[in-house]
């Protein structure tokens, strides 16, 4: 009986565990406590993106490199188990690096396709010169290269100048899009010249020459710096690229293009296929967009507020001619703010129901500089169920960390990646992850 009164006790607290539970807060069940940190090889590790498999693992990708020598940035790349562990059938004790030599190379994206091949997309250069290409590399489920790919498991692709790519998109007949950045001129900062870069690719990595000219497609917003960091697919097999444009060298705006299934701009959408916005007359610039079930478009990343003091969270939502909606947050543009200087929102997921989660960090370099999280109901308007008013922040440690990327679980849970420093211990700056309960 004594026996059974103990059980009875140890269930309650587990249950009162449980409906004390909110959303925003870290879900215990993974890592510990909602967080996991990697080492490659006490090294500088950032993670930039995160794809969820269809059995729950996580795959995680970014960069890494020793000694401060950022020249020998490789792709790296570490699996977790849907507990947070890491999953050592992956790679070498879960994980993965790819050198490209004589280059530094970044991961930024990773989609996992339905036969289970997960694709890594982002940029491989000299040392400061933006003369690098758009590099991208299929994996195997083990995490060796997959040989059927490119060359070797390896696609590289050459704009007229540099050039990087920021995100990936798959299409349903196995095409796969990358987008980014060609670097036209960048002899110096003034003077700076980039437009979106968009390539198209046939499954085995090959060109798509049904794709633009020879598979590729540069936009120029007849501005300074054009920029694209996120791509999304309509079910009409058109593109949508969003990033920022820049006329002035303080001046930066959200911008969007739109294009048809060959690759030319869409008439329909915007100016010519084109539009930007502008939140305050200062340094805006999109990370990431979402598109959604009626065809409206949210980008979120970073504002300067309207006094000029700091920047911080920004999102607004296009209709799907390319007009802003101004549904949302009455004017079609919402800010948020966490307290802190240098605000910016890296990655936006749309819910099931329609809510917004906005997913990024304060680069402070300092102790402020946390994973911050907001949420936003689909008016715009922050959502007090979640966290602290709308906001989360979650620290993992006394020095600076924060997330450039995240992905939602079929189960509404949130996980976050980005990097904590450890500095000066041997620790160096590690992947670091946090799992959020939505609900």
């Amino acid at each position: 009986m004594r026996l059974h009164a103990t059980a009875l006790a140890v269930a309650l607290t587990a249950f009162a565990g449980i409906a004390q539970a909110a959303p925003g807060d870290l879900d215990p069940t993974f890592g510990l406590g909602g967080r996991v940190t990697t080492d490659f090889n006490l090294s500088t590790d950032i993670a930039n993106a995160v794809a969820l498999q269809a059995d729950g693992k996580l795959v995680v990708v970014g960069t890494t490199y020793t000694n401060n020598d950022y020249s020998g940035e490789d792709f790296a790349i570490a699996r977790y188990n849907p507990d947070g562990s890491i999953d050592s059938s992956f790679g070498t004790n879960g994980r993965v690096t790819t050198d490209f030599p004589g280059l530094a190379a970044v991961a930024s994206s990773v989609l996992v396709q339905p036969d289970g091949k997960i694709l890594v997309a982002g940029g491989a250069y000299p040392l400061f010169v933006f003369l690098g290409n758009f590099e991208l590399a299929r994996y195997n489920a083990d995490g060796s290269l997959d040989t059927s790919f490119g060359d070797g498991g390896i696609v590289t692709t050459l704009f007229p100048h540099g050039s990087y790519a920021f995100a990936l998109a798959l299409q349903s007949d196995g095409k796969v899009v990358a987008a980014g950045t060609d670097y036209v001129d960048f002899s110096s900062e003034a003077n700076s010249d980039t437009d979106f870069a968009i390539a198209r690719y046939e499954p085995d990595g090959s060109p798509d020459f049904g794709f633009g000219s020879g598979g590729q497609v540069t936009t120029d917003f007849e501005r300074l710096n054009d920029d694209a960091f996120a791509v999304l697919l309509r079910s009409d097999g058109s593109i949508v690229a969003v990033g920022s444009s820049r006329d002035r060298l303080s001046d930066y705006d959200f911008a969007v293009a739109r294009y048809l299934a060959n690759g030319q701009l869409d008439p329909a959408f915007g100016t010519a296929g084109k539009t930007s916005t502008d939140f305050s007359g200062g340094f805006d610039r999109a990370r990431s967009a979402v598109l959604q079930a009626d065809g409206r478009i949210v980008a979120a990343g970073f504002a300067i507020r309207p006094s000029g003091s700091n920047e911080n969270f920004a999102a607004l939502r296009y209709l799907s001619n390319g007009a802003l909606d101004t549904s949302f947050s009455g004017d079609g543009m919402t800010q948020v703010s966490f307290g802190s200087c240098c605000q910016f929102a890296n990655k936006v997921l749309l819910q099931r129901d329609a809510k917004l989660v906005l997913i990024g960090f304060p680069d402070t370099e300092s102790t402020d500089s946390d994973f911050t999280i907001a949420r936003l109901n689909r008016n715009g308007t922050l959502d007090a169920s979640f966290g602290e008013g709308g906001r989360v922040r979650t620290s993992f440690g006394d020095l600076n960390g924060g997330a450039y990327g995240a992905v939602l679980q079929p189960d509404g849970r949130v996980v976050a990646v980005g990097f904590q420093a450890y500095f000066p211990t041997p620790k160096g700056v590690q992947f670091a992850l946090a799992r959020y309960l939505s609900r």
